[in-house]
């Protein structure tokens, strides 16, 4: 099954705050004085704007958990990172801006394997958790 990541507001005025300040990049921006290396107007500026727009756009529509055949798999765009249920041992609720594959501060902490750590944030946590155990009774459930 698969599980959004959750959005909240600080992430959305980040994503679109971003947007809106290329657009006004692009709408009200004069070249600056002396030599640059790569202008915004430039087919090389355009390129490079396309390739950040692209990436912060995949990351925002593609960051995802789905738990299936005993295996937690996590999108983050372009990344994907899985991992066994059987290797996970606790998860607990956390607030943390770290960064994580997560669009939320409001997160779920998955302690798995020797001590390594993930944060994510799925937009149904109760719903998560209980598919999670249910693949794996012996995870420690902690709020």
């Amino acid at each position: 099954m698969y599980f959004s990541s959750k959005k909240d507001i600080w992430s959305r005025l980040l994503y679109y705050g971003f947007l809106v300040f290329i657009v006004l990049i692009y709408r009200f921006g004069s070249e600056p004085f002396g030599f640059q290396l790569i202008t915004y107007n430039s087919i090389f500026g355009y390129i490079l704007t396309g390739v950040l727009l692209g990436g912060i756009t995949w990351i925002w529509f593609r960051t995802g958990y789905s738990i299936e055949n005993g295996k937690l798999t996590i999108r983050f765009g372009p990344i994907k990172r899985n991992i066994e249920s059987r290797d996970i041992i606790k998860v607990s609720n956390e607030r943390s801006p770290i960064t994580a594959p997560a669009l939320s501060i409001d997160r779920l902490s998955i302690l798995y394997g020797d001590y390594k750590v993930i944060g994510i944030s799925p937009e149904n946590k109760e719903e998560f958790i209980q598919l999670l155990t249910s693949e794996n009774p012996d995870i420690k459930v902690e709020n």
